[in-house]
């Protein structure tokens, strides 16, 4: 009899072709890659549109720069030109009726503005606030809720958002009497941080 193992018995030839498991493994791999990438993109962008409660006096391109223009139309359809109040100390201010710290801030300015009255910039001091990726009726209920008695313009189209840099509110820009603008203050701002840049660009700009 002979010793040679038969066909049927021989061991199965191995291929240079990866196996039905060695492929999934890879599938596996890149799939679990791909949810690593689409986690991380997730949440820079959730931490990059998040509205914060805490303000920074923050770097901006536009610092030292001619304002961009405000043309636009306020809630109660008053015209508003591109470059208002030139002269003066202009606060201008990017909220949203669902921006939580911006309702928590609208305080703030508010008696900032009052207080302003008395500092050597009062009588110069105006104030603008633009809204963001908002809806008019909503931002109009949160103008009357919140008792802001200065201009809001309504950004429909987000125009003046885009121009201005601002993708999540709120933020807050210092225009001194020249036209340039000086600070940039992103998140929720306070009366502190308001008197303390108003106070730097005066002494600057006078």
């Amino acid at each position: 009899m002979s010793n040679d193992l038969t066909h049927d018995d021989a061991e199965p030839l191995v291929t240079g072709q990866p196996s039905e498991q060695r492929r999934g493994g890879r599938r596996l791999r890149w799939v679990l890659a791909l949810v690593a990438i689409l986690v991380v993109a997730f949440s820079v962008s959730v931490a990059f549109l998040t509205p914060t409660s805490t303000s920074t006096v923050a770097a901006s391109n536009l610092i030292g720069q001619n304002a961009p223009e405000l043309a636009g139309t306020t809630l109660s359809h008053l015209a508003i030109a591109p470059h208002p109040y030139r002269g003066d100390y202009l606060i201008v201010n990017f909220f949203a009726s669902w921006c939580i710290p911006c309702r928590s801030e609208t305080g703030a300015i508010e008696s900032f503005v009052r207080s302003a009255k008395s500092r050597p910039y009062g009588s110069r001091l105006a104030i603008l606030s633009v809204t963001v990726n908002d809806r008019r009726s909503s931002a109009t209920a949160f103008v009357r809720q919140t008792g802001m008695f200065w201009p809001v313009i309504f950004d429909g189209n987000g125009v003046i958002s885009l121009n201005w840099g601002v993708v999540n509110p709120p933020q807050t820009f210092i225009v001194a009497p020249n036209g340039k603008v000086v600070t940039r203050i992103v998140g929720q701002v306070t009366t502190a941080t308001l008197s303390s840049v108003l106070s730097l660009a005066y002494s600057t700009y006078g």
